[in-house]
């Protein structure tokens, strides 16, 4: 066989070869950028979840100072005055008995910001059960008998530190004002303020305090809206610069209304019914 006939064959085996090699490069290419793409997404994902430790550790937030028992202690007895008898912390939380006047209670408190979160009363202090509550027509007429020659301007039955007790706004003669803070059980005056007067006017007079309407003509505003007998009769907000009075009307159908009457002007501010569909 001659040299050309061989060459041919020669041409044709190292093209083949070259094709192998050509197609070798071209795998080893295409996986290495199927394992970069994994790299990049597994870098990706791997930052992400960083990224979420961070948000949820917050290492650049100072840690809270947890409060000792004690303090914790005195927080809730400036509330609630009585005795802490046991308290324990779990999870953040005290968990204390106090035993006031009124009872046993089991109140939870935060141990970072000593805020009550939940008090429950375990039992009832027999001494607070024989105690009944003063009514407010009661708690009137001992007041008045109390403070002989002076104006009651009001009276409200409010809650201090857990505990009811009545307030009241009376006048003397000289028009001189007192707030005073009654036990609702005994009718005792716990303690008393006087209100500072007006300031004189502008014209160099005295300004004079705003007239109230009396409870007969406060009643006889609110009858005028809604017919019937009155059961109540409460003056509320004089010290808030906008008081008014709360009259409650039964009427013959059994239904019951409360009228808002402005104290000043005898104006109707509102009517509400014990029933919804009303």
């Amino acid at each position: 066989m001659t040299e050309q006939e061989q060459r041919p064959e020669m041409i044709r085996s190292e093209h083949k070869h070259k094709h192998g090699r050509e197609n070798k490069n071209t795998d080893r290419s295409n996986v290495g950028k199927g394992s970069r793409k994994l790299l990049w997404w597994g870098a990706g994902t791997l930052a992400l979840v960083l990224l979420a430790v961070l948000i949820w550790w917050k290492p650049w937030v100072p840690a809270r100072q947890q409060l000792s028992a004690d303090a914790a202690a005195q927080s809730v007895l400036n509330q609630y005055p009585g005795e802490i008898i046991h308290s324990t912390l779990k999870d953040g939380t005290y968990l204390m008995q106090l035993r006031s006047e009124t009872g046993l209670y089991d109140v939870q408190v935060d141990a970072f910001t000593a805020a009550v979160q939940s008090i429950k009363r375990l039992e009832a202090s027999p001494q607070a059960e024989e105690k009944t509550l003063w009514s407010r027509e009661q708690m009137k007429s001992e007041l008045l008998k109390q403070r002989a020659g002076e104006t009651l301007v009001s009276l409200e039955l409010v809650e201090q530190q857990g505990s009811p007790v009545y307030t009241a706004v009376v006048k003397a003669k000289d028009n001189s004002r007192q707030e005073l803070t009654i036990d609702p059980y005994t009718g005792g005056i716990l303690s008393s303020k006087a209100i500072k007067v007006p300031p004189a006017s502008g014209g160099g007079g005295t300004e004079k305090a705003p007239q109230f309407l009396s409870e007969k003509q406060a009643k006889q505003k609110a009858l005028a809206r809604v017919p019937g007998e009155v059961d109540d009769v409460e003056l509320r907000g004089t010290n808030s610069g906008n008081p008014y009075y709360l009259v409650e009307i039964d009427l013959e159908d059994g239904r019951e209304a409360t009228v808002q009457v402005n104290a000043i002007s005898g104006a109707i501010r509102s009517v509400t019914w014990d029933k919804d569909d009303d």
